[in-house]
Formats: C-alpha cells, sequence, structure tokens
C-alpha cells in the first residue's frame, strides 16, 4: 500500500504508484532531480522495522526549478528473501 497524506488523500497500487513516476523521470520533463533524507528514525521489533524521515527534493520540471521537501514513513517485514516494503505513506510539506 502506497499512500499520499494530506488534504487530497491518495492511496496507490504499486502499479499506480511507478506508471507517472516512470514517465516524469524518463521524458524530459523532470531533469537534475534529488531526494534525501534530513532526519530518520527507525525502530525494528522482530521480523518488522517501521523508518520515519524528513526528506528535502530538489530539479527542474517544466524547466521550472523546484524545491520541497516532507515527511515519510515506511513499514518493512523481514522475509526469508530479506526486509520487504509492506506499506508508505507519505506528505508533502506545502
Amino acid at each position: 500500500m502506497i499512500v499520499k497524506a494530506g488534504p487530497e488523500l491518495t492511496v496507490y497500487t504499486v502499479d499506480e504508484f511507478i506508471e507517472p513516476r516512470q514517465r516524469l523521470l524518463t521524458d524530459g520533463r523532470l531533469v537534475e532531480f534529488s531526494e534525501w533524507e534530513t532526519s530518520e528514525r527507525t525502530e525494528i521489533a522482530g521480523d518488522i522495522a517501521s523508518r520515519f524521515s524528513e526528506y528535502r527534493k530538489s530539479g527542474t520540471l517544466d524547466g521550472e526549478p523546484f524545491e520541497g521537501g516532507g515527511t515519510k514513513t515506511i513499514q518493512f517485514v523481514r522475509t526469508s528473501e530479506g526486509w520487504r516494503i509492506a506499506a508508505l505513506a507519505w506528505y508533502d510539506q506545502p
């Protein structure tokens, strides 16, 4: 499950999340994109984990530079193949 929180709550499947972002990153509209954590906290309890992080991002979209940031939470489960994402939610700061 992938959720964008805020006034316009949006819930995505993995494919619904990937498709427009893949197009944006490959069609030339978004260039010089970068996103990085500015703070993080991870808690592990047995085979589950939760990461809470603040992030910043920047790039050029449709020829205009932009900057932003927000908060993400990612839930993980440990499988026989290793850690896997079970859910992700984020909130972009206005």
